[in-house]
């Protein structure tokens, strides 16, 4: 065994040494390099990120339902033992732990949001290609939904991690577009278009386009909760469950295409 050290908040893990010799490489940059490498149990692993020049954890989903395998977890809750109400250095660095609840941080997801793969055009050309992302939901009632879009970009610290997101996938079983272009809000950081202060008002960080309409780090909320817009909250929700209980589980997961040039 090793002791594998990394500048991230996730502090140290102690991995064996095959593992290092398998994975710590800096082409393994994505979880679709390490479910092709052979590795196709959901876990958490390290990956390298090309801008820090480090590796960095993350949880690699290996069973979302979905053609593509290997999404790379960049937001998770799934019991509430994370406190999501934190201030815009926390959301910028990243907290919690990725093998339960955690934020992988504003900086990491932006590095990681360039780390574009590359396709051919079919005709020679080569051209660079944003990762997909993958909203994942589900309530106290076991009731599940699915999002997928084709283009993810969150771009530098200047614009305040201005976020854009389109290209709705068919494979999605709920569609509705929540927080395209939007730039990124803590309570201590007011950058929505509102004359509100959304993030103030619903005690977390996100990407406030509307107060009301989209927010997957606000307040956990308590078993057989209904939901409502002062807890994880997606719009419409009542019409995937009419009960519209509260969400138990979400992630937001990217997805890098294999293609090199």
């Amino acid at each position: 065994m090793v002791l594998l050290p990394h500048s991230s908040m996730f502090g140290n893990m102690i991995v064996p040494l095959a593992f290092c010799r398998t994975i710590l490489q800096p082409e393994i940059n994505k979880c679709t390099s390490i479910y092709a490498s052979g590795l196709t149990s959901s876990g958490v692993y390290p990956i390298w990120l090309k801008e820090r020049f480090q590796f960095t954890y993350v949880y690699c989903d290996m069973d979302l339902v979905s053609t593509q395998k290997g999404w790379t977890t960049i937001q998770r809750r799934m019991n509430g033992e994370v406190n999501f109400e934190r201030w815009w250095d926390d959301y910028v660095r990243g907290f919690g732990n990725p093998s339960s609840e955690y934020w992988l941080g504003l900086e990491n997801i932006r590095r990681l949001s360039r780390q574009t793969a590359y396709a051919n055009n079919g005709l020679g050309a080569i051209y660079t290609q944003d990762p997909e992302v993958a909203f994942n939901l589900e309530d106290w009632d076991g009731v599940k939904a699915f999002v997928q879009y084709t283009n993810f970009r969150l771009n530098s610290k200047a614009p305040k991690y201005f976020l854009n997101v389109n290209g709705l996938n068919e494979a999605s079983n709920f569609s509705i577009s929540l927080i395209y272009m939007s730039e990124f809000s803590t309570p201590d950081r007011d950058n929505d278009y509102q004359d509100r202060h959304c993030a103030s008002d619903h005690k977390s960080g996100w990407w406030f386009h509307y107060c009301d309409e989209a927010n997957l780090n606000g307040p956990y909320p308590k078993y057989k909760q209904e939901m409502t817009r002062k807890n994880i909250y997606w719009h419409r929700w009542h019409t995937v469950n009419p009960s519209n209980t509260a969400l138990r589980f979400v992630s937001m997961e990217l997805y890098h295409g294999m293609v090199e040039p």
